[in-house]
């Protein structure tokens, strides 16, 4: 599982740094899904997402989608996504 989420961190820091090579000024989103594609991901809801990207120095770099009907598969409600990612400024969009 380690290695999965090196991984990924590592593809994320890839995207980054191509944006900026390439100029493309732009939010990057991650959207919290339970269990899509798996249970043991990274970003199961906002608060596991979030100590993911802070993990691997990335939480300068994405903000969150959050989806209200993921939020409840996540067994929250939409208003605690939205709280928790606005208290720690990472609330980029909503669905």
């Amino acid at each position: 599982m380690k290695l999965e989420l090196d991984n990924l961190a590592r593809f994320f820091q890839m995207a980054n740094d191509y944006a900026e090579e390439i100029g493309f000024d732009v939010q990057f989103l991650i959207e919290p899904k339970p269990k899509e594609p798996t249970s043991h991901q990274y970003d199961f809801d906002v608060a596991s997402g979030y100590a993911f990207l802070q993990h691997y120095d990335l939480e300068n770099i994405f903000k969150f989608n959050i989806e209200a009907n993921h939020a409840t598969l996540a067994g929250h409600t939409f208003e605690h996504e939205l709280h928790y990612a606005r208290i720690y400024n990472m609330l980029g969009s909503t669905e």
